[in-house]
């Protein structure tokens, strides 16, 4: 599995998803900035630039985030390349397996340097007092909320092999995760975990505003469950994946 694991890291490099890595963080830190500016002085004990920053980063960046680190890495496989694996005996399990370790690693990065760029500007710039630990936490809810829909846009750009598909599903199916995530059947819909977690952590309501003293949405029960379900779905779908991507090897 490690030889697969380096084949993939070798592929990676100077790749298209080696300068997203690089450039979303920064575009994301700058316009959070740009959005704390028009916005003005955060309210007492809270945050302008977390609000906006893990609200936007589930509802519009990562989707599409997703969906290129994805759509980038499985279209390197040109059918030259398939036949060359097939010949060679590989098992295309153990391919698919691989991307997604990869993908999730270059998910972790870019969440990971996002965040600390929120702390440094948030500190250092703003002003602001933002707790590490509920800073950490939000990280923690944003990667793992985004594993369901990085098995999903696997398996659905495996199935159609449409770069557009892929990106325009994750788009439109994001879009009404705002909604869906204040009502009881978030839970059968992947695309609002993030959200619908997130709230209780960072006290942001999904469509943006601040949560009041007292809001059934800052019950950090729905955290634990999203925590638990995004990992449930993600092992589902990549085991499907799995099943299918074993049956092409043989």
């Amino acid at each position: 599995m490690i030889s697969y694991i380096k084949t993939e890291l070798m592929k990676e490099k100077r790749s298209a998803n080696f300068k997203l890595g690089i450039i979303v963080p920064i575009i994301f830190i700058l316009f959070n900035i740009a959005m704390v500016c028009l916005m003005g002085k955060s309210p007492e004990g809270k945050s302008y630039i977390l609000a906006t920053s893990f609200n936007w980063y589930p509802l519009l960046i990562l989707p599409i985030v997703l969906s290129l680190l994805v759509v980038n890495i499985s279209g390197k496989e040109k059918s030259e390349h398939i036949v060359l694996q097939k010949s060679k005996n590989l098992s295309f399990a153990k391919i698919e397996l691989a991307k997604n370790i990869i993908i999730v690693a270059e998910l972790f990065t870019i969440t990971v340097v996002s965040t600390m760029l929120i702390f440094t500007v948030a500190t250092f710039f703003l002003g602001e007092k933002i707790s590490l630990s509920q800073l950490i936490m939000a990280t923690m809810c944003l990667l793992v909320g985004s594993l369901p829909v990085v098995a999903l846009s696997f398996l659905i750009y495996g199935l159609t092999k449409k770069k557009a598909v892929l990106i325009l599903l994750n788009f439109v199916l994001t879009f009404p995760s705002a909604e869906i995530a204040v009502t009881k059947n978030w839970i059968l819909f992947p695309w609002s975990y993030n959200l619908r977690m997130l709230s209780p952590v960072v006290g942001v309501h999904p469509n943006g505003t601040f949560l009041e003293t007292g809001s059934e949405l800052l019950n950090m029960e729905a955290t634990y469950l999203g925590l638990f379900l995004s990992i449930a779905v993600y092992v589902v779908v990549l085991t499907l994946s799995l099943l299918i991507n074993n049956k092409r090897s043989k």
